[in-house]
């Protein structure tokens, strides 16, 4: 029984948040509403170690991952955290309004925070569980828009670098997995039961 829990399938995308790297993955300091799609994709490489005219080993390694999010809404806060600009409002009631400075020149060089990607999926079993791909350490690029379209809309592109980090998404040393020796990783990915 526990083997069919330790495979899973994921089907969709469910949430993206910034964590707010002390409180773990429950706890996002800014939500990534309405995803439409995103991506993780790992920057690899390889070297062929040749000699008597032939290859003898192969060595693979990887430099980091390009996180990319599109989003169907704009949400200010999250985007204020991101970019470390600073958002303003009219006040409260119906016909407050909110200002955010676009591609403000502090923007470019935005810290970093802990990512949490969270895919629906179900165990070998057919049981829900959900799938957690948890980023230590992402550095976000400048948001980019596509559109507004003809009923396509406006969808808000984030595209961010996870680097490799001695700290996890809550601050806490990474320990490599087989040694226990303090280490570096992009981040963990986390099978469990679904909330």
């Amino acid at each position: 029984m526990a083997n069919e829990r330790q495979t899973v399938e994921g089907f969709s995308l469910s949430h993206a948040g910034i964590l707010n790297g002390t409180a773990g993955a429950e706890t996002a300091e800014g939500d990534i509403y309405g995803v439409r799609s995103g991506s993780i994709e790992l920057d690899t490489d390889s070297y062929d170690n040749t000699g008597d005219d032939a290859v003898l080993s192969t060595w693979y390694w990887f430099n980091k991952a390009t996180l990319t999010i599109q989003s169907g809404y704009v949400p200010f806060k999250t985007i204020a955290l991101l970019s470390g600009s600073a958002m303003s409002s009219s006040g409260t009631g119906l016909n407050d309004y909110y200002t955010l400075p676009l591609w403000e020149q502090r923007q470019l060089n935005s810290p970093s925070f802990p990512v949490l990607i969270r895919v629906p999926s179900k165990d070998a079993d057919g049981n829900p569980r959900r799938l957690d791909f948890v980023l230590f350490k992402v550095q976000f690029q400048p948001m980019s828009f596509d559109g507004p379209n003809y009923k396509d809309g406006l969808l808000l592109n984030y595209t961010g670098t996870a680097l490799m980090s001695p700290r996890t998404e809550t601050g806490a040393n990474f320990l490599d997995s087989v040694t226990g020796l303090p280490s570096k990783a992009i981040g963990r990915l986390v099978s469990a039961p679904a909330i």
